[in-house]
């Protein structure tokens, strides 16, 4: 099995930020928790505006909630360019173009990881399910336009971030779902693989810790049935 370098930081019982390095599996179950949000991507704080890769495990970040929630872990990952890693896949990222989505909606551009999530309110969706919110791939919005894949030309670190409490961070405009492994995902899995992924969570003693999911998810597929039919 292939392996990757993992880059931590976390929130101590004892309120200290401590960081690590690990070698994990190179695999999307893994790789889910560490690419969210591209370098550069700057996140609403109680402080003010803050670039990803410059916060730090103890800050608070405003969630589309309504909350300031408190950043648990932040962990990153580096993407290469293709053919550039044997036996790693290259990775699309997905580029949002401003008012993509509405007026301000990003603005401006918004770069997001493999993995993104972006929260979906539409009136169809509620209409069709009797839900306000859910979270969507960011890549299932892709429409060569406004919404395009892009293919990294040099190494790019990505992001994720887990909250106190899981929930949307407000980045450039749109709403981005913060980490959550989900109910029963990993679980389920071998049981060695589920300690493995779960040490890469320090602050967390079980995957109860990670808490409820703030919104159901909708995979690409769901995602286009409920709004194109």
């Amino acid at each position: 099995m292939r392996t990757r370098r993992y880059e931590i930081a976390w929130l101590s019982a004892s309120g200290d930020v401590e960081t690590s390095t690990r070698i994990a599996p190179a695999i999307a179950q893994f790789e889910e928790a560490f690419s969210a949000f591209a370098r550069g991507t700057v996140l609403h704080t109680e402080d003010g505006p803050v670039a990803v890769e410059d916060l730090m495990p103890g800050t608070r970040v405003q969630t589309a909630e309504g909350r300031m929630e408190r950043v648990m872990w932040v962990g990153s990952m580096t993407i290469f360019p293709p053919n550039t890693v044997n036996g790693i896949e290259p990775a699309l990222m997905t580029r949002i173009t401003a008012d993509a989505f509405g007026l301000g909606r990003p603005n401006p551009d918004l770069v997001l990881g493999p993995r993104a999530r972006i929260l979906l309110r539409d009136d169809r969706f509620h209409s069709a399910t009797g839900i306000a919110a859910a979270y969507a791939p960011a890549s299932a919005f892709v429409d060569g336009v406004s919404i395009v894949e892009v293919t990294p030309i040099a190494p790019i670190p990505v992001y994720h971030l887990v909250l106190e409490r899981h929930g949307s961070i407000r980045a450039a405009g749109l709403e981005v779902e913060s980490y959550h492994p989900g109910i029963g995902n990993v679980e389920s899995a071998d049981p060695q693989m589920a300690a493995l992924f779960l040490a890469l969570f320090p602050h967390a003693k079980s995957f109860a810790d990670f808490g409820p999911v703030a919104h159901p998810r909708l995979s690409s597929a769901e995602m286009e049935r409920v709004l194109y039919g």
